[in-house]
């Protein structure tokens, strides 16, 4: 079972302490904090008009979620637009994402892709990500399972969770890589630990079959256990089934771990 994300844009308040700027940019980042919208925004104008490009992409944040000032894709886009093309690749994921999105100027896949790659080239986990969405659900370009798998696990090995899930998948169904039973137990296993509940799910189904690991029904109850208290409901059906093969010491011990 793969994941999805319901949206996948990616809109982080870029701030860089560093910066030649830093005191008025610590200014403005209060200002945000303590929900002083109208102050942060005309701080971060003051900065972007003087060149400074954290606040531009602050500006351009505010501007995409109306946070201090009404709503306005267009001028969200026209910065993004400006700080991908100067190579800053938080602006290039956005850029990719609103083309996707149709959001402050007209729905275009090509450009979205152009976007996405340049940033995810330049190791942008939620490009890399955005990437693997595009291919693998033909999202505006044609389906490409090697491309899609690329790209996922290039966004799992930098952490991101849905990706190690889906790249899980695909190694699991051989969809784009050839399938390695020992490769989705390992992705599965890394967002299992973190606690997602579809991934805990699916580790315990590969413990119930002994697939890609030996056959171990204790192990199997403990991430069914762990996926339902997790919010993933299909597991507690699961559960119950295979607790009538097992015997009350592996339920009791099962439970222990779950406990731990």
């Amino acid at each position: 079972m793969e994941r999805v994300r319901n949206a996948f844009i990616y809109l982080a308040l870029l701030i860089f302490p560093f910066s030649v700027h830093a005191n008025e940019l610590a200014e403005a980042k209060a200002a945000y904090e303590q929900n002083d919208l109208v102050r942060a925004f005309m701080l971060y104008e003051k900065l972007a008009a003087e060149g400074n490009v954290i606040a531009k992409n602050n500006l351009a944040y505010m501007y995409y979620n109306g946070a201090g000032i009404p709503q306005d894709y267009q001028q969200a886009f026209s910065l993004y637009k400006a700080l991908a093309e100067e190579g800053y690749v938080i602006a290039q994921n956005n850029l990719g994402a609103m083309f996707a999105q149709g959001r402050g100027v007209a729905q275009d896949f090509k450009q979205s892709l152009y976007w996405y790659t340049k940033a995810a080239e330049q190791g942008d986990v939620e490009a890399q990500f955005n990437l693997g969405f595009m291919y693998k659900k033909a999202h505006g370009v044609p389906e490409d399972y090697q491309k899609a798998s690329y790209w996922y696990e290039k966004a799992a090995e930098q952490g991101d969770v849905d990706a190690q899930v889906n790249i899980a998948y695909m190694y699991h169904e051989g969809q784009g890589v050839d399938q390695d039973l020992a490769g989705a137990l390992f992705w599965y296993q890394q967002a299992a630990l973190k606690g997602n509940g579809k991934a805990q799910y699916n580790l315990a189904v590969m413990y119930r079959l002994g697939e890609g690991i030996t056959k171990d029904y204790i192990e199997s109850y403990k991430w069914f256990a762990l996926s339902l208290k997790n919010g993933f409901k299909a597991s507690k059906q699961s559960m119950e089934s295979l607790r009538l093969k097992m015997t009350p010491e592996e339920i009791t011990k099962a439970e222990q771990l779950v406990n731990e």
